[in-house]
């Protein structure tokens, strides 16, 4: 077996994944696109062809493809790689508000199922703002809205997030504290959503939460509801700092702290639902 770029490691998980397991979030990149104005950090060339040797390592059989904060709106990559992945791939884009509906509705046709709103980043295409407004765009679409920020802006995002007409999908574990994460003015927004079955969170990027015990953090959220929890890579981890993931080892860390009798829901059906894939 041979490498993967940014992905350390050789073996499997020890982790049998389901059949139907879903890559609900990773990312690729491309020099020959343009980056976003103001951006001046570019992350190596990541393409679909080898995160689908990762997929194999990883015995996964569906990915979906989120546009990187790099291109900003320009979905152009994203999608061409969604296209190339055919009934395997789905997308998650980055809009406006005002993108014409037949713009929307040809991203559709190429995969996408959701749009991503950037809240963290600096320089990134849309800010809170664009909250309210694109709850309505996507609903008539059937997308859902996908939130990258810190706890911090969704408590205080609570009313906007709570009144979207769209689901809300939450990026990696909400970015949640694993230690005191009950006592976060954020934990009762996505607590309360997650019950309500009006959001979703992806398990992923850990290294992006500051140091803590896991284990608790994702059990609470399977325990929320473990209908609307999914799972991601976030290959190529462009928010790892110094230092390369083990992807395997990442799919055994939230193994272990899901129940087995939800794993099947959790890392394959239901991403099935959220991204329309076959059963």
């Amino acid at each position: 077996m041979t490498t993967i770029p940014f992905s350390a490691g050789l073996n499997p998980p020890r982790t049998v994944l389901p059949p139907g397991a879903v890559d609900t979030h990773h990312h690729v990149y491309d020099a020959r696109y343009p980056l976003a104005p103001g951006v001046t950090r570019m992350v190596p060339d990541a393409s679909l062809a080898h995160h689908t040797r990762l997929r194999a390592r990883l015995h996964v059989a569906r990915n979906v493809i989120v546009q990187p904060s790099a291109y900003g709106t320009d979905n152009r990559l994203t999608l061409a790689a969604t296209a190339e992945g055919g009934a395997a791939s789905r997308a998650v884009v980055v809009v406006a508000p005002d993108t014409p509906e037949p713009a929307l509705r040809r991203m559709a046709l190429l995969g996408a199922r959701g749009a991503r709103l950037n809240l963290l980043s600096p320089g990134s295409a849309l800010g809170v703002e664009a909250v309210g407004p694109l709850g309505p765009v996507l609903a008539g679409l059937g997308w859902h809205l996908q939130i990258f920020a810190s706890p911090g802006v969704i408590a205080d995002q609570a009313e906007a997030l709570s009144a979207l007409p769209c689901p809300v999908v939450f990026d990696h574990l909400a970015l949640l504290p694993p230690d005191g994460f009950a006592g976060h003015p954020a934990w009762a927004v996505v607590s309360g959503l997650l019950a309500a079955g009006r959001a979703w969170v992806k398990l992923s990027s850990p290294y992006a939460l500051p140091p803590g015990r896991l284990g608790g953090l994702i059990q609470a959220l399977v325990a929320a509801n473990p209908r609307q929890i999914v799972w991601g890579t976030n290959w190529p981890h462009p928010n790892a700092v110094g230092h390369v993931p083990d992807d395997a080892a990442l799919v055994d860390l939230f193994a272990t702290h899901i129940p087995p009798e939800h794993h099947t829901a959790v890392f394959a059906t239901n991403a099935a639902r959220l991204y329309g894939f076959a059963a």
